[in-house]
């Protein structure tokens, strides 16, 4: 069984929060893309958190800290999630806008700007606990993952409208 924290506090109060309201904006906007589509992006923004971490936060690199300490619990978990539903918005604000050409390089770096924002955020929540790493890594990364996932988007996209 997963072990849950020794302690419940305000790293744990921020995740079940996040949670919450995030997914609530999805349930509450309009549906825009097909749900395959939109489950796919949900995955895709958790497998990247997932990797990054995995890559950046183990024993070997010990870059930070996630939660409470460096072992996996429940919220950990849970903090995953939370990574589903800022994806899945990320490309629905692109899609309503209609945001083509350089204004997608513009609105690339606004929601790194806009991540960086939230990880500083929860970085004030204790959620994250730096050991080398700093913010300003983060926002590059942003740059990074946003530009792979709308890549990603726009071949899901594509292959999903030859197949109707």
């Amino acid at each position: 069984m997963m072990p849950f924290p020794e302690t419940f506090d305000q790293n744990e109060w921020f995740v079940l929060i996040t949670l919450f309201l995030s997914f609530l904006v999805i349930i509450i906007f309009p549906k825009r893309m097909p749900l395959s589509i939109t489950i796919l992006m949900m995955i895709f923004a958790t497998t990247v958190a997932r990797l990054a971490d995995h890559l950046l936060a183990t024993p070997r690199h010990d870059l930070y800290n996630i939660m409470d300490s460096g072992k996996f619990d429940f919220f950990d978990l849970l903090l995953y999630f939370v990574y589903a539903p800022f994806g899945y918005i990320f490309v629905y604000v692109y899609e309503w806008l209609k945001v083509k050409g350089y204004w997608t390089i513009i609105y690339i770096y606004l929601w790194s700007i806009f991540g960086a924002f939230f990880e500083w955020v929860a970085v004030q929540f204790k959620v994250f606990e730096y050991h080398g790493w700093e913010l300003k890594y983060s926002f590059t990364f942003y740059v990074c993952t946003q530009a792979l996932t709308l890549l990603f988007y726009g071949y899901l996209r594509k292959n999903h409208e030859g197949r109707l």
